[in-house]
């Protein structure tokens, strides 16, 4: 009975041992997180690394065309089409769009649970401005994106402050600052 009983525990250790193997690591628990994203016609690449458990910073990189809906209501320079003698006049913009082509992120990554977390930092980018086609320029500015993650897929949505210094030909000071929404990042971890 004695021997049933040890081998039968040795049984369950060995099971327990092999289980516990199995058991596969949380995207958020590993020390290096690689992601792409997914937005509107660009996609995003990051790596992050944690350094401790309440360490976690990461970088992202981004290219395509990445939409993003400004939602202050800046005012810009203009040159008077209807007017008798060239002057600007201060126009509010058509659209409320700004489209992003390269943009470089430094963030901090905070676990709030096992499914969300909450990345926040420092970003740059190229872009071109939507109320005029041949208006672009840099944004500089801060970055807050939250994402849920199930599985290997996460889906959320990025809030930017930024100032955009707009390269425009007819109009150099035509600078801003803007507040801007992403409602839809989708994409996998691994």
């Amino acid at each position: 009975m004695k021997k049933t009983i040890t081998l039968l525990l040795i049984f369950i250790l060995i099971v327990s041992i092999l289980k516990a193997q199995e058991a596969k690591q949380s995207f958020l628990e590993k020390a290096n997180q690689f992601s792409l994203g997914a937005e509107a016609l660009s996609i995003s690449f990051s790596y992050v690394y944690k350094f401790s458990k309440n360490a976690t910073f990461g970088l992202q990189v981004q290219t395509g065309a990445g939409m993003r809906i400004l939602l202050n209501d800046p005012t810009f320079n203009h040159f008077c089409d209807q007017c008798t003698e060239p002057h600007k006049d201060r126009v509010k913009s058509v659209t409320n769009t700004y489209i992003e082509v390269m943009k470089v992120q430094l963030f901090y990554r905070m676990v709030l649970n096992n499914s969300f977390y909450v990345d926040a930092g420092p970003y740059a980018s190229i872009g071109i401005s939507s109320f005029e086609t041949s208006a672009g320029g840099t944004s500089l500015g801060m970055e807050l994106s939250g994402y849920y993650t199930k599985n290997i897929f996460f889906v959320g949505l990025r809030l930017q402050s930024s100032y955009v210094f707009i390269d425009y030909w007819e109009n150099p000071n035509n600078n801003y600052f803007g507040f801007f929404l992403t409602p839809l990042v989708i994409g996998v971890n691994f």
